[in-house]
């Protein structure tokens, strides 16, 4: 999409759709969480928690997230225990990294996790990607009280967050290169509520970084 494409403005009846849209997705990701039988699955290694945008209502697309606190599990009971969601039919794929000891994502012992990436088609033939991280922690997780946070906002952001989200996630950057997490600060933040402010942000953030200086200013 050109960025002179952008919207600037969202309508009552754009908005209302947005909204209902989400609302269908949100639903349809408890029914691929019951299907899968995700949380008995991941209740046998620790205590489940569903984070992202299934969990604070924020869906634009078929994404789900699940959390899982261990007590330091390994990989045999780990893919054990997550067996029966595993070889559902319904499951096309599994991708699997043990992100461990200096493997950790961020580096740090307390991020260790097993992770598990699933494509799971459901019995209406919708495509959906399943995050599994199980954590090698039982600690609470920073991840669980962002997704309260973004569930507790005013509904002017968690509107503008939507609507920006649904509009970049038509983009190709989104979400390896420009993400929720992006999107989450620049409205949060920096004042962004259109795509056209969240695009302004992007290209003021990249110019601060390419000279530098400090961080951009809020979006008006």
């Amino acid at each position: 999409m050109p960025t002179a494409d952008l919207p600037t403005r969202l309508s009552p009846e754009q908005a209302s759709a947005l909204w209902a849209r989400q609302a269908a997705l949100q639903a349809e990701a408890s029914e691929v969480l019951a299907e899968l039988d995700l949380l008995a699955c991941a209740s046998r290694l620790g205590v489940p928690e569903q984070i992202g945008s299934a969990a604070s209502g924020l869906m634009v697309w078929r994404d789900l997230d699940l959390g899982v606190r261990c007590r330091a599990p390994g990989s045999r009971e780990v893919l054990t225990a997550l067996l029966p969601a595993l070889a559902h039919p319904g499951v096309l794929e599994v991708h699997y990294r043990e992100e461990t000891g200096e493997r950790s994502p961020s580096g740090r012992p307390e991020d260790q996790r097993h992770y598990l990436v699933l494509r799971y088609r459901t019995p209406a033939g919708h495509a959906w990607k399943v995050d599994i991280s199980v954590w090698q922690s039982d600690a609470p997780r920073s991840q669980l009280d962002a997704t309260r946070r973004l569930r507790d906002l005013d509904p002017e952001l968690r509107q503008a967050i939507l609507w920006i989200k649904d509009v970049w996630s038509r983009r190709p950057e989104y979400p390896e290169q420009i993400g929720g997490v992006d999107i989450y600060a620049a409205v949060v933040e920096h004042g962004a509520r259109t795509p056209a402010d969240f695009h302004a942000h992007l290209e003021a953030r990249s110019a601060a970084a390419e000279r530098g200086g400090p961080p951009e200013a809020p979006a008006p």
